[in-house]
């Protein structure tokens, strides 16, 4: 590595601490990693942030990690350099966000609500939280880690915004159940099984079930059965490892199918002994595809 390479290659190492430091400089490869992390950078071209700063902005990523090195090489370096370019106010990195990010989302929006006005307005909202200065406060797209795509993080936050703005009109819980209820997915449950009166019902006690769980178990299943995200995916996202993230989404499904006996021990005028045919039925399938309990809507 030499010139630019080998000081940027410092100033990582300046930025990750003293512990991680050490592991870096001894690590096999180390340098080379750096140097194509900035190789990726430099490709952004116009929306590239300047060598030194995005040197400093790895450092601080990698500073916390236990195994830097490995931190490293699973980083989404291009989107963490675009993130970092975003902060620092570069036209030509913004105009790559809305075109690579921000006009994707507008189909997991439309889901939530399929109006075009109503996906607009989500997307305006979020233009001006992730991207306007703050008083005292550095810009939101700094606490984007590279771990896992840029899009990923950008889609949650989209998620919630528009949720919280249902919200505003009492309708965040049932939109997001509909959500999972009604988006097709492989795999799905079909209720063949059920008479044809009875259909509407199991439909109403799965949205009513989904509806009443809260809004961070509502997420999980969302990221997993809707978005398709992997465990690991989704325990980098979280912070959680994939084993404790599948404890909990198997506790949620039990609760939801709970949750859904009890909702259609309310609604259907039929004997228990049907009732836990039924359930029987749904149990164990729906961790196959809880979205896809219906294959559409109603």
């Amino acid at each position: 590595m030499h010139g630019a390479d080998s000081e940027s290659f410092e100033k990582v190492l300046q930025s990750v601490g003293e512990r991680s430091s050490a592991l870096l400089r001894e690590a096999p490869g180390a340098r080379q990693a750096v140097e194509r992390a900035l190789s990726q950078v430099a490709a952004l071209r116009d929306a590239a942030p300047e060598p030194g700063d995005f040197a400093r902005h790895l450092g601080t990523r990698l500073s916390g990690a236990a195994d830097p090195m490995l931190a490293l090489e699973r980083l989404h370096v291009r989107d963490l350099a675009l993130a970092l370019s975003c902060a620092q106010g570069l036209p030509a990195a913004r105009t790559l966000l809305e075109q690579e990010v921000l006009l994707k989302l507008r189909v997991p929006l439309s889901r939530i609500h399929p109006s075009p006005v109503f996906v607009d307005e989500v997307l305006q909202v979020l233009r001006t939280h992730l991207l306007m200065p703050r008083a005292e406060a550095p810009s939101r797209l700094l606490g984007y880690s590279g771990v896992g795509p840029l899009l990923h993080w950008v889609s949650i936050s989209a998620v919630r915004l528009a949720l919280r703005m249902r919200k505003a009109q009492g309708e965040a819980s049932h939109v997001e159940a509909e959500v999972l209820a009604a988006h097709p997915a492989p795999g799905g449950l079909e209720l063949g099984f059920v008479r044809e009166e009875a259909r509407g019902h199991v439909r109403a006690a799965f949205i009513q079930a989904v509806a009443s769980l809260d809004d961070e178990d509502r997420e999980l299943l969302r990221l997993h059965f809707v978005e398709r995200l992997s465990l690991e995916r989704m325990g980098a996202l979280f912070g959680l490892h994939k084993s404790t993230l599948s404890r909990r989404l198997s506790a949620v499904q039990t609760r939801l199918e709970k949750r859904t006996r009890r909702a259609l021990t309310e609604r259907l005028s039929l004997p228990e002994p049907e009732v836990d045919s039924l359930m029987r039925a749904i149990h164990g399938r729906l961790d196959l595809s809880l979205s896809g309990l219906l294959a559409g809507r109603e």
